[in-house]
């Protein structure tokens, strides 16, 4: 893992070669005896996650045939953003350990089989994978249990718009996923997709309305026969529509 080194004024290039929750220790060339503190930057290999932070110099040890200095850094305090990138990092490394998680399942598998292997996957490795999962580990973590997995699936660039409709029918969909796809701009010329959020039993009022304000004529008679859809705004979605056309509605 790529990670940059703050001693003092100095910005050092080196390598992360073990990261926990309590520290990390990095590698390179530089000298660090004189330094009780440091500051770490590090970068996953595809840079798409990263994590800035300080601690104690709880560890130096040179090699004196490569020259090579071995830095232990012992984290402080983190707050909530920290501790989130560490977590995420965390996982990555420990994917990049392991195989596929989610590879040994076949595309038939039960729910209970699907819900056992999610079961065995710590949340912030699923959150890190759903979004950038393929195909096939997608099938399964929308299924997941933790919504805010499926959330971070909601993210994953190569999300297709069958499976967002699939999405949408899980009934314990958190307000923030549903406001999150109401908000793409994959998604936003697609009424079938409004509807089905519009007249989702967790959305927002503010979300609801937004999006049946967006409705074309014939997506308004759509949505107005559909339960689930909030009084008031189907009140005033009726008396938008002009009275002769409202015959047969």
């Amino acid at each position: 893992m790529n990670a940059t080194l703050q001693l003092g004024a100095a910005e050092i290039s080196c390598e992360a070669l073990d990261l926990h929750r309590g520290g990390v220790m990095v590698e390179g060339t530089f000298c660090a005896e004189e330094h009780p503190e440091a500051g770490i930057s590090l970068r996953s290999t595809s840079e798409d996650l990263g994590f800035e932070g300080r601690g104690r110099v709880a560890y130096v040890s040179v090699d004196e045939r490569t020259g090579r200095t071995r830095l232990g850094i012992q984290f402080g305090s983190l707050d909530a953003e920290q501790t989130e990138n560490l977590e995420l990092l965390i996982a990555r490394v420990v994917e990049g350990r392991n195989p596929a998680p989610l590879a040994h399942l076949s595309r038939d598998a039960s729910i209970t089989e699907i819900r056992d292997a999610l079961s065995k996957i710590p949340t912030v490795h699923k959150i890190a994978l759903a979004q950038r999962a393929s195909p096939h580990e997608r099938n399964f973590l929308r299924h997941d249990d933790n919504q805010e997995v499926v959330e971070a699936l909601c993210r994953n660039p190569q999300l297709t718009i069958p499976e967002v409709v699939q999405i949408l029918q899980l009934p314990a969909l958190l307000s923030t996923t549903l406001e999150l796809i109401s908000r793409d701009s994959r998604w936003t010329a697609n009424e079938e997709i409004k509807i089905t959020i519009a007249t989702h039993p967790q959305v927002a009022f503010q979300v609801a309305d937004r999006l049946v304000s967006t409705l074309s004529l014939v997506a308004i008679r759509k949505v107005i026969r559909r339960p689930g859809l909030n009084p008031a705004i189907k009140t005033r979605l009726v008396q938008s529509v002009p009275h002769k056309q409202l015959k047969g509605w």
